[in-house]
């Protein structure tokens, strides 16, 4: 065996001893004792390494407290609970579309006069008129009778005026469309002998949108043939389907 070197630390000198006793079959109990009983001599026999132990002991505990503290639950602030924002309720309120006009009175109807019947039984009885004596007879040819002049077009009620043979339906103008607005306009209308129709005028109208077509879709209308130019006035509806 080799000799201990007394310079050596005792450490060492107790490590050897238990490595060697180790090497014997030692129990744990038996480890455990000597080696505390090694840290006290330790501790006894150096103030230095004593002081240093200490402190090392003193962190560990330190170090195991702060632990602990920062495990538990109610150990620091307060979580602060943020709610979700609320949506916000929006409202969508539909228009209702606008009354329709009123339509536009009808036209008066022509007064019917009235003919008076003679009395059946009269209290005097009646001149009889004389006819009137022949003209003269002439050696001279009778004149040939002057060409009736044309007066120009005349008014019609719409129930004696010219049949309507071709009735085009006026085109609904698109903003009125999406306005959802009706509507009604007069008009007069001038009839050719041919039965076409010439001029348009606008006697009277619930909307401005509804002139135009009135007037293009009148224009294409055809009536009967007739002896003379007539101006008929025409009511042209606008009722949306």
């Amino acid at each position: 065996m080799m000799a201990e070197d007394p310079s050596a630390p005792a450490g060492g000198s107790s490590a050897k001893r238990l490595a060697s006793d180790g090497g014997r079959g030692i129990s744990a109990s038996e480890r455990s004792r000597r080696e505390l009983d090694e840290a006290e001599r330790l501790l006894a026999g150096d103030p230095a390494q004593r002081r240093l132990i200490t402190r090392a002991l003193v962190a560990a505990i330190a170090l195991h407290a702060t632990v602990l503290f920062a495990r538990m639950p109610n150990w620091g602030p307060e979580p602060l609970r943020v709610d979700a924002p609320q949506e916000q309720a929006m409202k969508v309120q539909f228009l209702k579309p606008p009354a329709p006009p009123k339509a536009p009175p009808k036209p008066p109807e022509p007064v019917k006069k009235k003919i008076p019947r003679p009395d059946p039984t009269p209290d005097e009885p009646e001149p009889v008129k004389e006819a009137p004596p022949p003209p003269p007879l002439t050696s001279e040819m009778p004149s040939a009778p002057a060409p009736a002049q044309d007066v120009g077009p005349i008014r019609v009620s719409p129930g004696q005026g010219p049949g309507i043979i071709k009735k085009v339906e006026p085109i609904y103008p698109p903003l009125a469309r999406t306005s959802r607005i009706e509507g009604t306009v007069v008009v007069d209308a001038i009839i050719r002998k041919d039965g076409s129709v010439s001029d348009v005028t606008v006697l009277k109208s619930s909307s401005r949108l509804f002139d135009q077509a009135c007037i293009d879709a009148v224009k294409q209308w055809r009536f009967t043939p007739g002896n003379q130019d007539v101006i008929l006035t025409v009511t042209v509806n606008f009722t949306l389907r």
